[in-house]
């Protein structure tokens, strides 16, 4: 994903999903007691439950890796060093967008589809693996040969050679994020894992040494060749992590290679502008400033946006495939998911979000050096940014399922206001914060759109609307204070005082409306979390292993 997180759909477990988790036998038994009484049946809940897992284990160390990675490449490279790598990799995610139409998103979707043993698996992972190399080569072409075009726009020609390098960069991203899509949606538990291991590990020990040389390029070089890398270990050991399905094929090769990628071009015709809407806001932000200090700011309140929506956006990424199962269409299935996963989403990221707003400016200094205090209105914008957007994740990716064509019109429309903003107020300067703030109204309006879009079509849970806008309406109310403490600072301890007190009136809220709608869980699961954990501990200490490719 690119630095804005575009896509209506994304990339991560919170107190919910582990309380169902432990009410579960992960080996694929039965429920131990009912988690939520949301109507959902045993099967829904385990693969809800396995997928989001599975999807959080990895998650975490995956990407709590990579930001420590990037908060170390941050200190060691500098602010401008660490604002060409992070404007190279934006570019090279957007490249991959553009080639690939959302593949991680397509390769979950038809993995709901076509699961492991169905008898199209196996056709179903060929589809993906000539989708993904042919979108590939075709992103790596157009960043080495644009290159010197899109510096021009810079303004900055001495980035060519830099975006150059960052065309390995989008080849690794496009294979990177099919294998996690298809390892997601198909619950290979264990490829899974040791693709996030990799990536995780191996950003962690080279993107820091590469920044330590102040050389961006290297830092591009590390970054493409551990997301390809991890991919092409996967593959090595597809026997060993049952990559590979024995059953007898069902499907034919041309017809599924039609329909995956009919299902890519009709989500990149929204994906585009979106995508290319984020790139332009990017570029003007870089444009504003000869340094790219206040690209480096930008880039770092994206990576804390990131962060506090692993946890929410698993939700929505584990329930995915869940979503898309034709088997419980009738059942109303998705529906109860999408409520469930909405709640437990917005809940989260309004959490995390709101703590993150409060404490930015001392945070920022903490992790990455006095240097970066000064972005703490940035990251305190990008944390809104992050409560509204993932807490319409959910929701958003039912509309996928449900109108493909209506989540391309509302991209479409996204990337209009973001554009036309853009540049009306940062053609001629401006400032990263400016930039979040831009795309916190677009979400706003997007978030607004897709609940719109379900509730016309009888697919918006009751309940679902109110409390989206509670969590929207704090996300405003704190980043215009954020915005007032920026410029009073003599007032700073009272009007970050102000920021608790909403968050913690907000939380209490959401509390009362989780309970109205039996969106809570019981007692009953809380107890056999407790019971669970206990239970794998001791199965830890005396040497047990659970093993298994997928839940």
């Amino acid at each position: 994903m690119s630095l804005e997180e575009v896509p209506l759909v994304t990339v991560p477990a919170d107190s919910l999903i582990a309380t169902e988790a432990a009410a579960l036998d992960l080996e694929g038994g039965a429920p131990v007691v009912p988690v939520v009484s949301t109507g959902l049946s045993s099967e829904t809940k385990g693969h809800l439950v396995s997928g989001t897992a599975a999807l959080a284990t990895g998650v975490m160390l995956e990407r709590g890796a990579g930001f420590l990675a990037n908060i170390l490449a941050a200190r060691l490279g500098g602010a401008p060093v660490f604002g060409a790598y992070s404007l190279a990799i934006s570019t090279a995610n957007n490249i991959s967008t553009y080639a690939a139409g959302g593949i991680g998103a397509t390769a979950t979707r038809f993995s709901g589809k076509y699961p492991y043993g169905s008898g199209s698996y196996a056709v179903l992972a060929r589809v993906l693996a000539v989708v993904s190399l042919a979108s590939a080569l075709m992103a790596g072409a157009a960043l080495w040969f644009g290159a010197g075009p899109i510096a021009h726009l810079l303004g900055k020609d001495s980035l060519t050679s830099l975006l150059r390098w960052a065309s390995i960069s989008a080849v690794g991203i496009i294979v990177l994020e099919c294998a996690r899509g298809f390892f997601v949606g198909q619950r290979r538990i264990a490829a899974l894992l040791l693709l996030s291991v990799f990536v995780g590990g191996g950003m962690l020990l080279f993107l820091p040494w590469a920044a330590a040389a102040h050389n961006p390029s290297r830092m591009i070089l590390a970054q493409g060749c551990v997301t390809g890398g991890a991919v092409l270990l996967c593959l090595l050991f597809a026997s060993k992590l049952r990559l590979k399905d024995r059953e007898v094929q069902r499907y034919r090769f041309a017809p599924m290679l039609r329909e995956v990628w009919g299902f890519g071009f009709v989500q990149l015709a929204g994906l585009v502008g979106s995508n290319l809407a984020g790139w332009w806001l990017t570029t003007l932000i870089a444009r504003s400033d000869t340094t790219l200090v206040q690209m480096s700011f930008f880039a770092i309140a994206s990576q804390l946006r990131n962060l506090a929506g692993i946890a929410p956006g698993l939700m929505t990424e584990g329930s995915y495939a869940v979503m898309a199962s034709p088997d419980d269409a009738d059942a109303r299935t998705p529906h109860r998911v999408m409520a469930l996963c909405s709640f437990a989403s917005l809940s989260v990221a309004l959490v995390l979000g709101c703590a993150g707003m409060a404490i930015a400016p001392w945070l920022l200094q903490l992790l990455y050096g006095a240097t970066y205090r000064a972005a703490g209105l940035t990251a305190a914008m990008a944390l809104a940014v992050a409560v509204v957007h993932m807490g319409n994740a959910p929701a958003a990716a039912r509309l996928t399922i449900v109108s493909v064509r209506t989540t391309g019109a509302i991209n479409t429309g996204w990337a209009i206001f973001v554009a036309v903003a853009g540049t009306l107020l940062l053609l001629h300067g401006g400032a990263a914060w400016q930039g979040m703030a831009i795309l916190l109204a677009a979400h706003l309006l997007s978030s607004t759109l897709v609940l719109s879009a379900l509730h016309r079509r009888d697919q918006l849970p009751e309940g679902m609307a109110l409390v989206y806008g509670v969590g929207a309406l704090a996300s405003v109310v704190l980043a215009s204070l954020a915005l007032l403490r920026a410029s009073h600072p003599g007032k700073e301890g009272l009007l970050t005082l102000a920021m608790l007190l909403v968050a913690a009136g907000t939380s209490a809220a959401l509390f009362l409306l989780g309970r109205r709608y039996r969106w809570l869980p019981s007692k009953q699961s809380l107890q056999a979390l407790v019971a669970k954990l206990r239970s794998r501990a001791s199965g830890l200490g005396k040497g047990s292993v659970v093993g298994g490719s997928h839940v």
